[in-house]
C-alpha cells in the first residue's frame, strides 16, 4: 500500500488522537479495578515502584531518542533522494514507535496505581504521557521536507 501525504497525515492526526483518548482512559483504569477508597493494606513495595519510576523517565527519554533517530533518517532519505511513497512510509512508522514508547509512561503509571492500590498515583503519569504526546505531534515532524521532495520539480 503506497501512501501519498495527505492519506498519511490524515491517518496519523487520527492516530494521535486515539493514543491521546487511550492516555485519558488510562487514568480510569485503577479507579473500575480499585475502586474508589484507598486500600490501606496495601503492601509495601519501595524497590518495585522505584523502579517502575525508572522505568517511567527511560519511556520518556526513550521517545525523544527514538523521534531524534527516526528524524534524522527521514531527513537523510530527503537528501538523498529516497522516493516520497518510502518516506511518507517511514513518518508512518516512526510516528507511532514513537507515541507508543510515549504511550508506556502512562501504563506505567498504571501499573504503579495498581501496585500500590492507589489510583491517583497514575494522574502524573497519564499527565506526563499526555504532554510528551503533545510534543510528538504530527506537525512537529519533518513533513515540511518530505512535502516538497514529493513535489515535482518545477
Amino acid at each position: 500500500m503506497e501512501l501519498d501525504g495527505t492519506a498519511t497525515l490524515d491517518r496519523l492526526r487520527l492516530l494521535w488522537l486515539a493514543f491521546f483518548a487511550a492516555v485519558c482512559v488510562y487514568v480510569a483504569v485503577p479507579w473500575l479495578v480499585i475502586g474508589e477508597h484507598l486500600d490501606t493494606a496495601a503492601t509495601a513495595t519501595p524497590p518495585l515502584v522505584s523502579g517502575l519510576h525508572v522505568g517511567a523517565i527511560g519511556a520518556a527519554v526513550a521517545s525523544f531518542l527514538v523521534r531524534r533517530s527516526y528524524t534524522g533518517q527521514l531527513i537523510d532519505g530527503v537528501q538523498r533522494g529516497t522516493p516520497p511513497p518510502a518516506l511518507w512510509g517511514r513518518l508512518f512508522v516512526a510516528c507511532i514507535v514513537t507515541w507508543a514508547v510515549t504511550e508506556a509512561v502512562a501504563l506505567i503509571g498504571v501499573a504503579i496505581a495498581l501496585v500500590t492500590r492507589n489510583p491517583y498515583d497514575a494522574i502524573p503519569f497519564a499527565g506526563a504521557a499526555l504532554f510528551l504526546l503533545h510534543m510528538h505531534r504530527v506537525n512537529t515532524w519533518p513533513v515540511a521536507q518530505i512535502a516538497a521532495a514529493a513535489e515535482p520539480p518545477a
